[in-house]
């Protein structure tokens, strides 16, 4: 008799390289963010020269903020696009799942992280490009507020939002169990047919003898 065996799919459900290309992103746009803040030029690396010109060092933190913002950019898009491939998967398949308002809601959260955190990273790059002596206070310009140190926390919560949404989304659908054929019993039956019958030979012909 033929039996069969009940083997769930989850063919909708992101590998786990997937998850980890959009963590590395995340997590490497808010590095770049902690080194620009870390690297901005503060006031006491600002000299003024004889003429009351001011004059200001070198820094990557420009080029750094720009990168980082680019890198909350592309790690929204890497989102969107597992997130589209889990849905269409999800389609293609006889699943049920329940309505994903949570889902939507970590979406939501991730798009206004990210968001704020590339505003805030742009800002910081583009003020600290600015070099200029500032007659109200009688200092050169500095960048006082670490905007990139805010850029790169709200990028890290933008990917976490991110990475929640696709965990909350494949946690709410349910895989129908595919029947699978079990051959297991009918190698079995056979095997023991096929002894009953060479057994009963010998004494069948004895008879006839």
């Amino acid at each position: 008799m033929r039996t069969t065996q009940h083997k769930e799919v989850n063919m909708g459900e992101p590998k786990i390289a997937e998850y980890l290309a959009v963590g590395f992103l995340g997590s490497a746009a808010a590095v770049l963010a902690f080194v620009a803040g870390t690297t901005r030029i503060k006031a006491s690396n600002v000299s003024i020269t004889t003429l009351g010109e001011c004059k200001y060092p070198r820094s990557p933190a420009i080029i750094l903020g720009y990168i980082a913002a680019l890198l909350t950019l592309i790690t929204q898009i890497a989102i969107c696009v597992v997130f589209r491939l889990a849905y269409r998967r999800r389609n293609n398949t006889n699943t049920k799942s329940r309505s994903p308002f949570g889902a939507i809601l970590c979406f939501i959260l991730s798009w206004v992280g990210s968001g704020i955190g590339i505003g805030f990273l742009l800002s910081g790059a583009k003020l600290s490009g600015r070099q200029e002596f500032v007659v109200s206070t009688g200092h050169c310009y500095t960048l006082k507020h670490n905007l990139f140190k805010a850029g790169g926390f709200m990028a890290l919560f933008a990917c976490c939002q991110g990475l929640c949404t696709l965990y909350t989304f494949l946690a709410e659908i349910k895989y129908p169990p595919e029947a699978i054929p079990y051959q297991g019993g009918i190698a079995l039956a056979n095997s023991q047919l096929d002894a009953a019958s060479a057994n009963s030979n010998p004494k069948q012909q004895q008879q006839y003898v």
